[in-house]
Formats: C-alpha cells, sequence, structure tokens
C-alpha cells in the first residue's frame, strides 16, 4: 500500500478512464481519483488534500529520507489545498471523512451475495439462477442485470421478447427473498422514438463549443450524455426512475448500478470526453472530468429517495468515483482479470478506498475478464467474505461459474465461504454504524490500529484479523499477529470449535488446505453472529445471535452492536 517512488519513471496519474484489461499494480488512471496523500509514520500521521476535479499528476519521491514528498500537477481548475494534522492515522481519516462526507447506513440486504454476470439475457434465465441457488443451498441476495434487458440498449426499457413480463419476474424474486439492480449509463440512444432522448435533447445533454448535443459512440451506438452539472438535467433523469415512468420497474428492483460513467466512449480520445466538451454554465469539461461520475451517483440517489418517498436507504454501485462518492453510492474495483495478481491486489484496492471515505468497496469475484482456475476461483470467493461489498461477476465470453456449476468438490468450499459471510453480517452491519457514527473504515489495514504493521495488505482487520491464502498452491500461510505480548487472538475458523490462541507481536505459519481460510478473533472483543441456516438476509434482524465474548486476561473491550434497519 506504500505508494512507489516515480521520480524517473511515470507518475501517478489521475484521470478516470475506462481502464479495459489493466495491470494488477501500476501508476495509470483507473476508474476512480481521489487526489489525497497521506504520510505515515510510527510517530505521526498527516494528509493533503487537493480538492480538484481535473486531470492531476503526483509524483513521489524519497530522495530526502527519512522525509518523502508529494509534487501535484495539475491540468485546470481551481487550487483548494486542505491539510490534515492528525496525528494519528486513524485521526486524519476521520478528519478527511468529516470534509468529504460519510456513508449513510446501508440496507442489510446489501452486505450479502450479489450475483451477476455480462448478461443473464432472458427473464427465464433470471429465475433459473435465482432458484438453482436456493435449490443448492448457496445464499444470495440480489441478482443484478447488465444491459442485455433492455430494448435495444436504451435505459429505462425492457427487452420485449425476453423480458417480456418483468413484474413477474420480480414477483417471482420477490417470493424467493432476492433483490433485482439493474444497470444505468449515463449515455442515452440518439433515437426521435425514444422518450429518455428526445426529452433531454437540445436541453440537458452535454453540448459541444458550437452548442449542439454531444454525440459519441458507447453500447447503444450514437449516443449523447447526460450534463450532470445541470441540476435540471440531473431533475430530469431522476424523473424517470419513477414506477410510472420506468415501466415494468416495481420495489423489488431495489438497487441501481452506474457504469461506464468515468464516462466512456467507445473509439474517442482515450475512452472519455474530449476536453473541450461545455457544461451547465459553461464550464469545460476537462476541470470537472473526474467528478463526473460522482454528479450521475448524485442524481440518481435522488431519484431513489424520490421513487421510495425517502423511506429507505439508497444502493448505488458506482465505476467512476471522486471524493465524496460515497455519500452517494458503492463502488468496485471495476473491470479486473482472473488471475492472482488481481485477487491479491483487492485488499490493497479496497483499504485504501475505505481510508479515503469509500467505505463500501469490493471487486469481482473470480475476475471479469478471462476465466479463472478452480483453485483461484475459490481462494477469491473466500477473501471476498471480508470486504464490503461482495459480488460474482464476469464478462460475457467467460464460460459460466455460478457456484452451482462448479465441481462438488469447489461447491463445498464456495458454499462455505458464502455461510461465513452471512454468519459474520451482524458484525458488518455493527462496522457501517460505527463508520456513521466515527468515520473509521468498515475494513482497515494493520497500521490503522498498528502503526508500525505497515507492509502487510494481504491481512485485513475488522476486529477479526482475516488472513486468507492469496498465493497459488499455498499450503501455508504466515500471519502477524498485531499487538504485543499482552494481546492475543482466538482462532476462529475450524468447525470443530477448537479454537487455539495466539500471542499479539509474533509471526505464525500454519498449514492450510483448499478449504481452509484463516481468521482470528480479538480478545476483549465480543463477536456477534448469526447462525440459522438461511438463503437471504430476509429474517436476520429478528434472529437470534450467538455472541462470542473473547476473553482477555487483562480487559473487556467496549463494544456494540448494531441491528435495527
Amino acid at each position: 500500500m506504500t505508494l512507489r517512488e516515480t521520480i524517473n519513471s511515470d507518475p501517478y496519474r489521475l484521470k478516470n478512464v475506462d481502464a479495459g484489461v489493466y495491470p494488477a499494480y501500476s501508476t495509470n488512471s483507473l476508474y476512480g481519483a481521489v487526489p489525497i496523500v497521506y504520510g505515515h509514520s510510527k510517530e505521526r500521521t498527516t494528509g493533503v488534500f487537493l480538492l480538484n476535479a481535473a486531470q492531476q499528476f503526483i509524483d513521489i519521491s524519497y530522495n530526502d529520507q527519512p522525509k518523502a514528498s508529494a509534487h501535484f500537477l495539475v491540468e485546470g481548475g481551481s487550487l483548494d489545498l486542505f491539510v490534515f494534522y492528525g496525528p494519528t492515522f486513524k485521526q486524519v481519516v476521520r478528519q478527511f471523512v468529516e470534509l468529504t462526507g460519510k456513508m449513510h447506513m446501508p440496507q442489510l440486504w446489501t452486505l450479502g451475495y450479489h450475483q451477476c454476470r455480462y448478461s443473464y439475457k432472458t427473464q427465464d434465465e433470471v429465475k433459473e439462477v435465482v432458484s438453482t441457488m436456493e435449490q443448492n443451498d448457496f445464499p444470495m441476495d440480489a441478482i443484478w442485470l447488465d444491459i442485455d434487458y433492455t430494448d435495444g440498449k436504451r435505459y429505462f426499457t425492457w427487452n420485449p421478447d425476453t423480458f417480456s413480463d418483468p413484474i413477474g419476474m420480480q414477483e417471482y424474486l420477490a417470493s424467493m427473498d432476492k433483490r433485482l439492480v439493474t444497470i444505468i449509463d449515463p449515455h442515452f440512444m440518439v433515437d426521435e422514438n425514444y422518450p429518455v432522448y428526445v426529452g433531454a435533447k437540445g436541453k440537458y445533454f452535454a453540448k459541444t463549443e458550437n452548442g449542439d448535443d454531444y454525440q459519441a459512440n458507447c453500447w447503444p451506438g450514437t449516443s449523447s450524455y447526460i450534463d450532470f452539472l445541470n441540476p435540471e438535467a440531473r431533475d430530469y433523469y431522476a424523473s424517470w426512475f419513477q414506477f410510472d415512468k420506468f415501466n415494468g420497474s416495481t420495489e423489488t428492483l431495489a438497487g441501481i448500478w452506474n457504469d461506464m460513467n468515468e464516462p466512456a466512449v467507445f473509439g474517442g480520445d482515450e475512452s472519455t470526453f474530449p476536453n473541450d466538451i461545455i457544461h451547465y454554465g459553461n464550464v469545460k469539461h476537462r476541470d470537472i472530468h473526474n467528478m463526473y461520475g460522482f454528479l450521475q451517483t448524485k442524481a440518481t440517489h435522488q431519484a431513489l429517495m424520490t421513487r421510495d418517498n425517502n423511506l429507505k436507504r439508497p444502493f448505488i454501485l458506482t465505476r467512476s468515483h471522486f471524493a465524496g462518492s460515497q455519500r452517494y453510492a458503492a463502488m468496485w474495483t471495476g473491470d479486473n482479470t482472473a488471475d492472482w495478481p488481481h485477487m491479491q491486489v483487492t485488499y490493497s484496492e479496497c483499504i485504501i478506498s475505505g481510508l479515503v471515505g469509500h467505505v463500501f468497496c469490493g471487486a469481482d469475484i473470480g475476475g471479469f475478464f478471462n476465466n479463472p482456475e478452480s483453485e483461484l476461483l475459490q481462494r477469491w470467493y473466500q477473501a471476498g467474505v471480508w470486504l464490503p461489498f461482495y459480488r460474482g461477476h464476469a464478462n460475457d465470453n467467460t464460460e459460466r461459474r455460478e457456484p452451482y456449476v462448479l465441481p462438488e468438490d469447489a461447491q463445498i468450499v464456495v458454499r462455505n465461504a458464502l455461510k461465513t459471510r452471512y454468519r459474520h453480517l451482524p458484525v458488518f452491519y455493527t462496522l457501517f454504524y460505527l463508520h456513521v457514527s466515527s468515520g473509521d473504515p468498515v475494513v482497515r489495514p494493520l497500521f490503522y490500529e498498528y502503526p508500525e504493521m505497515v507492509d502487510i495488505d494481504d491481512h485485513i482487520l475488522l476486529d477479526i484479523l482475516a488472513a486468507p491464502v492469496m498465493e497459488q498452491g499455498g499450503r501455508t500461510k504466515t500471519v502477524h499477529f498485531p499487538g504485543d505480548e499482552n494481546t492475543y487472538w482466538y482462532r476462529a475458523d475450524q468447525p470443530t470449535g477448537d479454537w487455539t490462541v495466539h500471542k499479539g507481536g509474533t509471526v505464525e505459519t500454519f498449514d492450510v488446505d483448499l478449504e481452509t481460510s484463516l481468521y482470528f478473533y480479538r480478545a476483549g472483543s465480543i463477536v456477534a453472529v448469526s447462525d440459522n441456516k438461511r438463503t437471504s438476509t430476509n429474517g436476520l434482524m429478528s434472529d437470534r445471535l450467538t455472541v462470542h465474548v473473547n476473553l482477555d486476561p487483562e480487559l473487556l473491550q467496549d463494544y456494540s452492536i448494531q441491528m435495527m434497519e
């Protein structure tokens, strides 16, 4: 997680782009940008935040050891610089989140498992996936629809042939205690017979310098893009989420997926808008590029709040994000690849996201591009248990990989991983509650609470220490136990209940097999889990919880449990 030195090499580039296939470790742009740098040592932590939505380059130098330096180069816009003095890492993060905003409490179902694919192409296929997951005892809470549910990639429509009865499909999902999430991108087909386009034409789209609606190629073909800087355009876009306008939608369509919102353009310069596109107020795109996705999620959040009469907390997933996006949406790490490096980097990606406020983070389980080998897929499900957002997803040209199509031995591993997740949902829900009250991340690096443990990026903290296997062919796992000799950790993943005790400040190597994914409860903590065998979160709020009081020889820490929707 330590920033690499970039002197005499490429700097870190902050420009939101449709990255496509990207290397796991790179200084190149990806889908989101939060221009803050933390300086951390055992003694002190500080932060520097340059609030600017234009393209930025950041050079990192360690030439003046023990000091480090960060040099910012900005393409345009204003220079609003914030310095956070800490002095601890926890205090710096809280100060930054106090400035940019906290996420609201998520609905419980959003913390369960999500099943997605590009694409489930018919309503019958959707029903089949849900029923087969249920029959094979794989818990899940939501199934997702990519662009093929629409009529010719026109958002807010349904394909009349393959999704001819969307209400009936949603009624079936509701009967199975499942929700539906659909994709809504920011581009709209140029089509004089498409009401969404016609209502926005000439008024609510981003413009060229001569005042015409900007047109470019994306999924629907020739498209125009909503100018989300325009408050009237946001209102117009939001109006289409109403049940009487998005015909065929019901309350079971409980979440929205904002993708391609860097914004993505096929065949354009760097696959995004030209810099000279004009937004509301005569603002050039150059100056607000990195907050375009932020503005879409703001509008989508407004839409769902209005649609649901302010009675439900919206769930939105966004690919593009900026400082403050957490107020409106969860985020994921984008179109990753089915290989070990991309699985290994997920913890660093989501830990770092949490440190800049984006606490509801996850990665596509198994990798979006290409086909994961069986061991990789199993290990990815185990590692993903401990990330806030937990979704399996895959590209359209990959082999089917729903848990029930796997070999029986792999099904056992994945089923156990999913059940481990559902067992610990009270922990996740409580940690989100604590985030809302304090600003602390949901999942944390070891150095968040143990400042000296900086370079360990395959462990994760949530009052639980999770250390899954992330190496190909791994049959041992080395665990670094945080704390000192007065800190103790109880091994909690053993099904026999034979919990062993491990002292802080030590390093131990454990023998593991494919079914083993290590996690430990901290002595002095209280961990509430749900041992009820459910295949969704429905009913969990009224379940009796099992409370593990993990005794410490010297103290019992304060602990809270939050389970109220």
